[in-house]
């Protein structure tokens, strides 16, 4: 029987960061106004700020209004068209760059791997909060028609997949509550019979837990206390978080809304589960994962896939392979 194999054949590091990844401008469509414009990067190319100013240039009538846009997308609508080949003609840019040879300079064990990992792969799987709906699906094709051998997968959980992905993974009996700690959102969800159904809880914003811009220790205590409130019972606890994650901590690289945990903890899943959880009156902590990651465990192939998370900026993890 074929089993899913839960061991990352590739941990991510934030030197494999897609948002940093460096793209030739003259790649893009040579309609687009950031041809010939020095110094792009995944993050100015594909995420939620490039989507809004996408919308601007293009006089769209949602501009201002990501939510609006892409509750309403239509894929037979001229205006909405025009946004969905400019931003997919640029995230196919990304994602083709990503698998070529010279993308990840260096001759390091890690990035060796990541080099092989990514002309590896045969399926990529967008998920988060910019894949909701016709929009996704849409971006999905139209990335696919635009690359060589990728299979390309929109996510039908969206912007909640990271959930999702711990509720499975975690696969307990009993209820147990998952949390995604992204760049702008925080979400929740009650997990119930092995992760096979959510109950979600309301999403909260970052920016209420920040101090300087960043989530440190208080926030992200006031966040797990006020979380708690939601729910009839202390719940175990497994959480996905916008940082890349070594053995349990994060990074420091200073891009990250969370690398000042670094400064509150020798090591985040010790203190989360020590201390952290107890302390806001929660169960222990089952899981902790990069949310690209998390999201990534919501699937299972059987020959290397990538999961790309599309959200305030682009997050990237192998997604699991099934050993026959």
């Amino acid at each position: 029987m074929a089993t899913p194999d839960l061991t990352p054949k590739l941990a991510m590091q934030p030197e494999g960061s897609l948002n940093k990844l460096s793209i030739n401008s003259l790649l893009l469509d040579r309609q687009d106004p950031l041809v010939n414009t020095p110094s792009l990067c995944g993050k100015t190319l594909v995420s939620r700020q490039a989507l809004l100013e996408i919308l601007e240039d293009t006089g769209h009538g949602d501009a201002g209004n990501l939510r609006r846009f892409l509750g309403r997308f239509d894929p037979q609508s001229h205006r909405d068209q025009i946004v969905l080949d400019r931003y997919a003609q640029r995230f196919s840019v990304v994602i083709n760059t990503a698998r070529t040879a010279s993308a990840w300079p260096g001759d390091d064990a890690y990035r060796r791997s990541l080099r092989a990992y990514w002309q590896s792969i045969t399926t990529l799987v967008i998920s988060g909060g910019l894949t909701s709906a016709e929009f996704g699906q849409s971006l999905a094709q139209s990335v696919e028609q635009r690359s060589q051998n990728l299979a390309v997968i929109c996510s039908p959980w969206g912007g909640n997949t990271a959930l999702l992905g711990l509720a499975q993974t975690a696969a307990c009996a009993d209820d147990i509550l998952v949390m995604d700690f992204g760049g702008t959102g925080i979400k929740r969800a009650i997990a119930h019979r092995f992760g096979n159904r959510l109950t979600l809880l309301p999403e909260a914003k970052t920016k209420d837990f920040c101090e300087q811009g960043r989530i440190r220790k208080a926030g992200l205590m006031l966040a797990l206390r006020q979380t708690r409130q939601l729910l009839d019972r202390p719940l175990p606890v497994a959480i996905s978080i916008a940082s890349y994650l070594d053995h349990g901590h994060p990074y420091r690289y200073f891009s990250s809304l969370y690398h000042g945990l670094t400064e509150d903890s020798d090591h985040l899943a010790t203190s989360l589960h020590q201390e952290w959880l107890p302390e806001s009156d929660l169960g222990p902590l089952l899981l902790l994962e990069h949310d690209s990651a998390a999201a990534g465990l919501a699937f299972r192939f059987r020959e290397p896939a990538m999961m790309v998370t599309l959200g305030t900026g682009l997050g990237s993890a192998p997604c699991p392979m099934i050993k026959s």
